[in-house]
Protein backbone atom coordinates (compact mmCIF):
# COMPACT_ATOMS: atom_id res chain seq x y z
CA UNK A 1 0.00 0.00 0.00
CA UNK A 2 3.01 2.06 1.19
CA UNK A 3 4.42 1.65 -2.41
CA UNK A 4 0.76 2.22 -4.14
CA UNK A 5 0.91 6.11 -2.70
CA UNK A 6 4.48 6.38 -3.46
CA UNK A 7 3.45 6.02 -7.28
CA UNK A 8 0.45 8.06 -6.77
CA UNK A 9 1.82 11.04 -5.20
CA UNK A 10 4.96 10.77 -7.57
CA UNK A 11 2.39 10.35 -10.26
CA UNK A 12 0.39 13.85 -9.46
CA UNK A 13 3.61 15.44 -8.99
CA UNK A 14 4.92 15.18 -12.62
CA UNK A 15 1.15 15.87 -13.98
CA UNK A 16 1.45 19.26 -12.22
CA UNK A 17 4.89 19.97 -13.24
CA UNK A 18 3.61 19.34 -16.68
CA UNK A 19 0.81 21.56 -16.50
CA UNK A 20 2.49 24.11 -14.98
CA UNK A 21 5.55 24.17 -17.94
CA UNK A 22 2.71 23.96 -20.43
CA UNK A 23 1.04 26.83 -18.83
CA UNK A 24 4.31 29.02 -18.73
CA UNK A 25 5.22 28.10 -22.24
CA UNK A 26 1.66 29.41 -23.57
CA UNK A 27 2.07 32.45 -21.10
CA UNK A 28 5.69 33.09 -22.83
CA UNK A 29 3.51 32.43 -26.65
CA UNK A 30 0.91 34.69 -25.93
CA UNK A 31 3.33 37.46 -24.56
CA UNK A 32 5.71 37.32 -27.47
CA UNK A 33 2.31 37.21 -29.82
CA UNK A 34 1.52 41.35 -28.01
CA UNK A 35 4.82 42.54 -29.39
CA UNK A 36 4.21 40.44 -32.72
CA UNK A 37 4.90 42.39 -35.73
CA UNK A 38 2.62 41.71 -38.64
CA UNK A 39 0.09 39.89 -35.91
CA UNK A 40 -3.16 40.30 -38.00
CA UNK A 41 -3.06 39.33 -41.82
CA UNK A 42 -6.13 39.57 -43.64
CA UNK A 43 -7.18 39.27 -47.33
CA UNK A 44 -9.85 40.81 -46.96
CA UNK A 45 -10.26 43.38 -50.23
CA UNK A 46 -10.41 46.74 -49.34
CA UNK A 47 -10.57 48.51 -52.49
CA UNK A 48 -13.67 49.34 -53.23
CA UNK A 49 -16.41 51.05 -50.59
CA UNK A 50 -19.67 48.43 -49.81
CA UNK A 51 -22.99 49.69 -48.88
CA UNK A 52 -23.94 46.35 -45.85
CA UNK A 53 -27.51 45.80 -45.00
CA UNK A 54 -28.41 47.11 -41.99
CA UNK A 55 -31.26 47.80 -39.31
CA UNK A 56 -31.33 50.99 -37.33
CA UNK A 57 -32.71 50.92 -33.96
CA UNK A 58 -34.85 54.97 -33.72
CA UNK A 59 -31.71 55.79 -35.46
CA UNK A 60 -29.47 55.47 -32.65
CA UNK A 61 -28.25 51.90 -32.33
CA UNK A 62 -27.96 49.59 -35.45
CA UNK A 63 -27.28 45.93 -36.59
CA UNK A 64 -25.54 44.34 -39.96
CA UNK A 65 -28.08 42.09 -41.86
CA UNK A 66 -25.51 39.44 -42.12
CA UNK A 67 -26.58 36.32 -44.79
CA UNK A 68 -25.63 33.28 -43.04
CA UNK A 69 -24.73 29.79 -44.26
CA UNK A 70 -28.19 27.88 -44.35
CA UNK A 71 -30.24 30.65 -46.06
CA UNK A 72 -31.34 32.73 -43.50
CA UNK A 73 -29.92 36.59 -42.10
CA UNK A 74 -28.20 37.13 -39.03
CA UNK A 75 -29.08 40.12 -36.62
CA UNK A 76 -25.29 40.96 -35.84
CA UNK A 77 -25.75 43.54 -33.40
CA UNK A 78 -22.34 46.48 -33.70
CA UNK A 79 -20.52 47.80 -31.06
CA UNK A 80 -17.40 49.61 -31.44
CA UNK A 81 -16.93 49.63 -27.16
CA UNK A 82 -17.70 45.80 -26.95
CA UNK A 83 -15.34 43.02 -26.26
CA UNK A 84 -14.69 39.89 -28.55
CA UNK A 85 -17.24 38.91 -31.67
CA UNK A 86 -19.38 36.32 -30.58
CA UNK A 87 -22.25 34.32 -31.24
CA UNK A 88 -24.48 32.34 -28.61
CA UNK A 89 -25.17 29.00 -28.52
CA UNK A 90 -28.60 29.05 -29.09
CA UNK A 91 -28.33 30.32 -32.33
CA UNK A 92 -25.71 27.57 -32.42
CA UNK A 93 -28.47 25.10 -32.67
CA UNK A 94 -31.03 26.82 -34.02
CA UNK A 95 -29.51 26.72 -37.16
CA UNK A 96 -28.35 23.50 -36.58
CA UNK A 97 -24.27 23.82 -36.75
CA UNK A 98 -23.34 22.55 -33.92
CA UNK A 99 -20.87 20.29 -36.44
CA UNK A 100 -18.74 23.29 -37.36
CA UNK A 101 -18.26 24.03 -33.45
CA UNK A 102 -14.59 23.68 -32.56
CA UNK A 103 -12.76 23.62 -29.18
CA UNK A 104 -9.70 26.20 -28.57
CA UNK A 105 -7.84 27.00 -25.40
CA UNK A 106 -7.31 30.34 -23.95
CA UNK A 107 -4.97 30.98 -22.02
CA UNK A 108 -3.48 27.54 -21.89
CA UNK A 109 -5.64 26.46 -19.37
CA UNK A 110 -9.77 28.00 -20.17
CA UNK A 111 -11.46 25.25 -22.96
CA UNK A 112 -13.29 27.54 -25.26
CA UNK A 113 -15.98 26.80 -27.70
CA UNK A 114 -15.92 28.54 -31.28
CA UNK A 115 -17.14 29.19 -35.05
CA UNK A 116 -14.80 30.19 -37.60
CA UNK A 117 -16.44 33.21 -39.11
CA UNK A 118 -16.42 31.98 -42.53
CA UNK A 119 -18.56 28.41 -41.11
CA UNK A 120 -21.26 31.48 -40.03
CA UNK A 121 -21.28 34.21 -42.40
CA UNK A 122 -21.58 33.19 -46.30
CA UNK A 123 -21.36 36.82 -47.60
CA UNK A 124 -17.84 37.32 -48.72
CA UNK A 125 -18.95 41.35 -48.30
CA UNK A 126 -19.19 41.05 -44.91
CA UNK A 127 -15.59 41.77 -43.55
CA UNK A 128 -14.33 39.28 -40.83
CA UNK A 129 -13.03 40.06 -37.43
CA UNK A 130 -9.46 40.45 -36.75
CA UNK A 131 -7.86 38.50 -33.81
CA UNK A 132 -7.12 40.11 -30.23
CA UNK A 133 -3.48 39.57 -29.50
CA UNK A 134 -5.02 38.91 -25.34
CA UNK A 135 -7.31 36.39 -26.77
CA UNK A 136 -5.69 34.38 -28.62
CA UNK A 137 -7.02 30.81 -28.61
CA UNK A 138 -4.38 27.69 -29.11
CA UNK A 139 -4.82 23.86 -30.51
CA UNK A 140 -3.11 22.85 -28.15
CA UNK A 141 -0.05 24.87 -28.89
CA UNK A 142 -0.48 26.16 -32.07
CA UNK A 143 -2.41 29.59 -32.44
CA UNK A 144 -6.08 29.55 -34.10
CA UNK A 145 -5.23 31.90 -37.24
CA UNK A 146 -8.76 31.88 -39.16
CA UNK A 147 -11.15 34.46 -37.87
CA UNK A 148 -14.08 33.46 -35.50
CA UNK A 149 -16.84 33.68 -33.27
CA UNK A 150 -16.92 32.79 -29.78
CA UNK A 151 -19.45 31.28 -28.02
CA UNK A 152 -20.05 32.65 -24.50
CA UNK A 153 -20.90 31.13 -21.58
CA UNK A 154 -24.42 31.13 -20.83
CA UNK A 155 -24.14 33.06 -17.24
CA UNK A 156 -26.25 35.59 -15.71
CA UNK A 157 -24.70 38.30 -17.61
CA UNK A 158 -25.67 36.94 -21.31
CA UNK A 159 -28.85 35.89 -20.02
CA UNK A 160 -29.06 39.65 -19.17
CA UNK A 161 -27.36 41.25 -22.39
CA UNK A 162 -29.56 39.01 -24.66
CA UNK A 163 -32.80 39.81 -22.89
CA UNK A 164 -31.87 43.46 -22.97
CA UNK A 165 -30.16 43.79 -26.21
CA UNK A 166 -31.67 40.95 -28.33
CA UNK A 167 -29.19 39.54 -31.16
CA UNK A 168 -27.77 36.75 -33.21
CA UNK A 169 -24.48 38.14 -33.51
CA UNK A 170 -22.27 40.75 -31.32
CA UNK A 171 -19.69 42.26 -33.32
CA UNK A 172 -17.20 43.72 -30.42
CA UNK A 173 -14.15 45.65 -31.04
CA UNK A 174 -11.98 43.39 -32.83
CA UNK A 175 -14.91 43.04 -36.08
CA UNK A 176 -13.88 46.93 -36.45
CA UNK A 177 -10.45 46.84 -36.27
CA UNK A 178 -8.28 47.18 -39.37
CA UNK A 179 -10.83 48.48 -41.59
CA UNK A 180 -12.71 52.22 -42.50
CA UNK A 181 -16.51 52.56 -41.48
CA UNK A 182 -19.14 55.17 -42.02
CA UNK A 183 -21.75 54.92 -39.81
CA UNK A 184 -24.70 57.56 -41.50
CA UNK A 185 -27.14 57.80 -39.10
CA UNK A 186 -28.42 60.66 -41.05
CA UNK A 187 -29.88 58.53 -43.72
CA UNK A 188 -29.29 54.95 -41.76
CA UNK A 189 -26.66 53.80 -43.63
CA UNK A 190 -23.67 51.62 -42.83
CA UNK A 191 -20.36 51.47 -45.68
CA UNK A 192 -17.16 49.47 -45.23
CA UNK A 193 -13.82 50.52 -46.81
CA UNK A 194 -14.27 54.34 -46.52
CA UNK A 195 -10.89 55.40 -45.66
CA UNK A 196 -10.01 59.09 -44.15
CA UNK A 197 -5.96 60.05 -45.55
CA UNK A 198 -3.91 61.11 -42.93
CA UNK A 199 -3.04 63.91 -44.39
CA UNK A 200 -7.06 65.33 -44.01
CA UNK A 201 -5.95 65.23 -40.15
CA UNK A 202 -6.63 69.42 -40.02
CA UNK A 203 -9.74 69.23 -42.03
CA UNK A 204 -12.87 70.31 -40.48
CA UNK A 205 -14.86 67.10 -38.62
CA UNK A 206 -11.61 65.18 -38.08
CA UNK A 207 -9.75 64.62 -35.35
CA UNK A 208 -7.47 61.89 -34.14
CA UNK A 209 -8.03 58.66 -32.37
CA UNK A 210 -5.98 57.02 -29.96
CA UNK A 211 -5.25 53.07 -29.48
CA UNK A 212 -3.36 50.85 -26.38
CA UNK A 213 -0.32 50.05 -28.94
CA UNK A 214 2.62 47.74 -27.96
CA UNK A 215 6.36 48.84 -28.42
CA UNK A 216 5.91 48.34 -31.69
CA UNK A 217 2.99 50.96 -31.91
CA UNK A 218 0.67 48.11 -32.90
CA UNK A 219 -2.39 48.18 -31.88
CA UNK A 220 -3.27 45.93 -29.14
CA UNK A 221 -7.46 46.68 -28.65
CA UNK A 222 -9.80 48.45 -30.68
CA UNK A 223 -11.41 50.57 -28.02
CA UNK A 224 -10.94 54.35 -30.06
CA UNK A 225 -10.77 56.96 -27.67
CA UNK A 226 -11.48 60.77 -28.49
CA UNK A 227 -12.49 64.06 -27.43
CA UNK A 228 -15.78 65.87 -26.98
CA UNK A 229 -16.34 69.42 -25.27
CA UNK A 230 -19.11 70.29 -23.08
CA UNK A 231 -19.43 74.13 -21.96
CA UNK A 232 -15.72 74.72 -23.61
CA UNK A 233 -14.24 71.93 -21.53
CA UNK A 234 -12.70 68.84 -23.24
CA UNK A 235 -13.70 65.83 -22.00
CA UNK A 236 -11.76 61.95 -22.99
CA UNK A 237 -14.31 59.30 -23.97
CA UNK A 238 -14.41 55.95 -25.37
CA UNK A 239 -16.30 56.20 -29.10
CA UNK A 240 -19.60 53.79 -28.50
CA UNK A 241 -21.52 52.96 -30.94
CA UNK A 242 -23.17 50.32 -28.89
CA UNK A 243 -23.72 52.19 -26.01
CA UNK A 244 -26.81 51.31 -24.37
CA UNK A 245 -29.35 52.42 -21.42
CA UNK A 246 -32.00 49.38 -19.68
CA UNK A 247 -34.68 51.57 -19.01
CA UNK A 248 -36.68 51.05 -15.39
CA UNK A 249 -40.46 51.65 -15.10
CA UNK A 250 -39.61 55.47 -14.32
CA UNK A 251 -37.30 55.26 -17.52
CA UNK A 252 -40.00 53.94 -19.66
CA UNK A 253 -41.85 57.11 -18.54
CA UNK A 254 -39.74 59.78 -18.81
CA UNK A 255 -39.09 59.37 -22.26
CA UNK A 256 -42.52 58.28 -23.27
CA UNK A 257 -41.40 55.20 -24.66
CA UNK A 258 -42.28 51.51 -24.45
CA UNK A 259 -38.97 50.29 -25.56
CA UNK A 260 -36.68 48.41 -22.90
CA UNK A 261 -33.28 49.73 -24.35
CA UNK A 262 -32.49 52.84 -26.25
CA UNK A 263 -29.13 54.42 -27.00
CA UNK A 264 -27.13 56.49 -24.74
CA UNK A 265 -23.61 58.11 -23.73
CA UNK A 266 -22.02 57.44 -20.27
CA UNK A 267 -20.48 59.50 -18.24
CA UNK A 268 -18.35 59.36 -15.03
CA UNK A 269 -19.63 60.05 -11.77
CA UNK A 270 -16.99 62.94 -10.93
CA UNK A 271 -18.31 64.61 -13.96
CA UNK A 272 -22.03 63.62 -13.73
CA UNK A 273 -21.97 65.38 -9.88
CA UNK A 274 -20.27 68.75 -11.16
CA UNK A 275 -22.93 69.19 -14.59
CA UNK A 276 -26.07 68.35 -11.50
CA UNK A 277 -24.16 71.28 -9.39
CA UNK A 278 -23.59 73.87 -12.04
CA UNK A 279 -26.46 73.49 -14.26
CA UNK A 280 -29.53 72.77 -12.11
CA UNK A 281 -31.91 73.64 -15.03
CA UNK A 282 -30.68 70.81 -16.98
CA UNK A 283 -32.71 67.78 -16.88
CA UNK A 284 -32.56 65.25 -14.50
CA UNK A 285 -33.98 61.37 -14.86
CA UNK A 286 -33.63 59.94 -11.14
CA UNK A 287 -32.95 55.77 -11.65
CA UNK A 288 -33.97 56.12 -15.87
CA UNK A 289 -30.97 53.85 -16.44
CA UNK A 290 -31.75 50.47 -14.42
CA UNK A 291 -30.53 51.79 -11.52
CA UNK A 292 -28.53 54.85 -12.80
CA UNK A 293 -29.66 58.22 -13.13
CA UNK A 294 -29.43 60.24 -16.18
CA UNK A 295 -29.17 63.65 -17.43
CA UNK A 296 -29.70 65.79 -20.22
CA UNK A 297 -26.60 67.59 -21.60
CA UNK A 298 -28.64 70.62 -24.23
CA UNK A 299 -25.65 71.11 -26.23
CA UNK A 300 -22.17 69.40 -26.66
CA UNK A 301 -19.45 70.10 -29.60
CA UNK A 302 -17.73 66.91 -30.76
CA UNK A 303 -14.97 67.56 -33.91
CA UNK A 304 -16.73 71.47 -34.29
CA UNK A 305 -19.92 70.29 -34.35
CA UNK A 306 -22.26 70.97 -32.38
CA UNK A 307 -25.66 68.86 -31.24
CA UNK A 308 -28.11 68.08 -28.98
CA UNK A 309 -29.96 67.12 -26.66
CA UNK A 310 -27.59 64.19 -25.55
CA UNK A 311 -28.39 61.72 -22.91
CA UNK A 312 -25.64 60.70 -20.84
CA UNK A 313 -26.18 57.94 -17.72
CA UNK A 314 -24.01 58.11 -14.61
CA UNK A 315 -21.43 55.24 -14.55
CA UNK A 316 -18.91 55.06 -11.48
CA UNK A 317 -15.65 56.65 -12.35
CA UNK A 318 -14.05 53.23 -11.39
CA UNK A 319 -15.56 51.72 -14.84
CA UNK A 320 -13.00 54.02 -16.15
CA UNK A 321 -9.65 54.09 -14.40
CA UNK A 322 -10.04 50.48 -13.30
CA UNK A 323 -12.19 48.91 -15.93
CA UNK A 324 -11.92 50.66 -19.70
CA UNK A 325 -8.19 51.55 -18.88
CA UNK A 326 -7.02 47.78 -19.77
CA UNK A 327 -7.84 48.08 -22.98
CA UNK A 328 -7.28 51.90 -23.44
CA UNK A 329 -3.92 54.33 -23.86
CA UNK A 330 -5.83 56.34 -21.40
CA UNK A 331 -8.13 56.88 -18.70
CA UNK A 332 -11.56 58.21 -20.34
CA UNK A 333 -14.65 59.80 -18.82
CA UNK A 334 -17.31 58.21 -20.18
CA UNK A 335 -18.77 57.30 -23.73
CA UNK A 336 -20.14 58.34 -26.77
CA UNK A 337 -22.80 56.95 -28.44
CA UNK A 338 -26.19 56.94 -30.36
CA UNK A 339 -27.55 59.62 -28.15
CA UNK A 340 -25.47 61.72 -29.38
CA UNK A 341 -23.74 60.33 -32.40
CA UNK A 342 -27.68 59.87 -33.84
CA UNK A 343 -26.95 63.62 -35.16
CA UNK A 344 -23.77 62.92 -37.65
CA UNK A 345 -22.60 61.07 -40.26
CA UNK A 346 -19.51 59.29 -38.87
CA UNK A 347 -16.28 57.77 -40.66
CA UNK A 348 -14.30 56.64 -38.27
CA UNK A 349 -10.77 54.70 -39.61
CA UNK A 350 -9.03 51.95 -37.76
CA UNK A 351 -6.05 52.11 -40.07
CA UNK A 352 -5.44 56.03 -40.73
CA UNK A 353 -6.63 56.34 -36.91
CA UNK A 354 -8.55 59.23 -37.41
CA UNK A 355 -12.87 59.63 -37.06
CA UNK A 356 -14.83 62.65 -39.09
CA UNK A 357 -17.61 63.68 -37.72
CA UNK A 358 -20.26 65.84 -40.35
CA UNK A 359 -23.99 66.93 -40.05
Amino acid sequence: MKKFFKYFFLSIAILLVIIVCFFLLIKKLDNKALEEKGFNVTTYDQSQAKLLPSLFLNGERFYIKMPIINGDTALAYCDTGGGICMVPSDVINKIQLQSKLKYGLLKGLMPIKYIPFRDLVKDKNIPPPLQLRDKILRRPISRVSDPFLMIPPEDEEMKFMLKSMPFDIFLGQNFFMGKAWTFDYLHRQIWVNTPIRSSDINSPGVQKLSFKKNNNQDMIFGHPSMVIEVNGLPIDVLFDSGATMVLSGEGKKAFNTIENTIGASFIATSIFTKWRKEHPEWKYYKGADYKNDVIEVPIIKISGQEVGPVLFAERPDEVWSEGMINTMDKVVKGAIGGSALKYLKVTIDYNSELVKFEK
